[in-house]
């Protein structure tokens, strides 16, 4: 659901400083391999035992962590997760190191639009790049992947980071956010670019319930954004996890931020209503809009 607010709140949140004003879209282009991460587990390894209906990016976000270190640390494949299945959580340094058994670019992968770009400084100096991806349809696509580089004034590349978009499907003619986050970025930073890695057709009806977002309301909450409503089932069959992610738009059309929430890990049976109520905080004063998209898989 794509809502603009009635009232353009003012909020006092620190101001955007893009170093780069990109192209609005990008077309999907052969890319490169990157050189991964190595993620390393902690001196006492924080450990997660798979559960039923995970996903490598449910399992990260669960626990905040990349979803590329998640893969690369425990030489998974991500369309093979088993139940019972014990990961180790990347909890520590990240170092750059080739790895042959990354998650490699789709071979023939479906076309999606990047859009929304928003790249600035935060007031811990940190380097913080946003937006999202979207699916021109005809087709729900899953596993997008994308990478991130910052180069230097000369054009060479100082740092590459892969990186999957918030939902693990992005259904035909929706979008979905992405967030990336330099807490030391290169001192020679310049400029970056942003490519497609990875995408494939998926079929939804196969581990996917249908939820709506019946209605939605967006207002200024002191220093945030205040996003609250209702989402129903509107499928024949029971839900499991519901996910709802709440993302905000500048003016301009650019993207200041997102916000996951699981609302249920369920059952949530047919026509079950189900609320929410969503903070966020933005990079930029001004919330000129908002989009409220909802994900859910069949309850086991």
């Amino acid at each position: 659901m794509d809502v603009t607010p009635t009232v353009s709140p003012t909020l006092p949140l620190p101001t955007a400083r893009p170093t780069l004003t990109p192209p609005a879209t990008a077309t999907l282009a052969p890319a490169t391999l990157p050189p991964l991460r190595e993620a390393t587990p902690s001196p006492t390894p924080v450990t997660y035992v798979v559960q039923q209906g995970d996903t490598p990016i449910l399992i990260a976000n669960k626990f905040g962590v990349s979803v590329a270190d998640l893969i690369t640390l425990n030489n998974i494949d991500p369309a093979a997760l088993q139940i019972g299945q014990t990961l180790i959580i990347p909890i520590g340094p990240v170092v750059s190191a080739p790895q042959s058994s990354a998650l490699l670019p789709s071979p023939t992968p479906m076309p999606f639009e990047i859009r929304g770009l928003n790249v600035y400084r935060t007031p811990m100096g940190s380097l913080e790049v946003v937006g999202e991806v979207y699916n021109p349809g005809p087709s729900a696509i899953g596993n997008v992947q994308l990478e991130v580089s910052l180069l230097d004034e000369g054009g060479r590349t100082l740092l590459t980071v892969p990186f999957f978009v918030a939902q693990e499907m992005v259904r035909p003619n929706a979008t979905s956010p992405f967030r990336v986050l330099f807490t030391d970025p290169p001192a020679a930073y310049s400029r970056y670019t942003i490519v497609p890695l990875r995408s494939e057709v998926i079929d939804p009806t196969t581990r996917y319930v249908n939820m709506t977002v019946a209605r939605s309301e967006g207002v200024p909450s002191g220093s945030q954004f205040r996003v609250f409503g209702e989402v129903v089932n509107s499928d024949a069959v029971n839900a499991g996890q519901v996910l709802l992610v709440v993302t905000t738009y500048d003016p301009d059309g650019r993207v200041i931020g997102y916000r996951q929430v699981v609302l249920s890990e369920g059952p949530v049976t047919p026509n079950q209503v189900l609320p929410f109520d969503v903070l966020l905080a933005s990079s930029s004063p001004t919330v000129a809009r908002y989009v409220v998209t909802v994900q859910a898989l069949r309850a086991q």
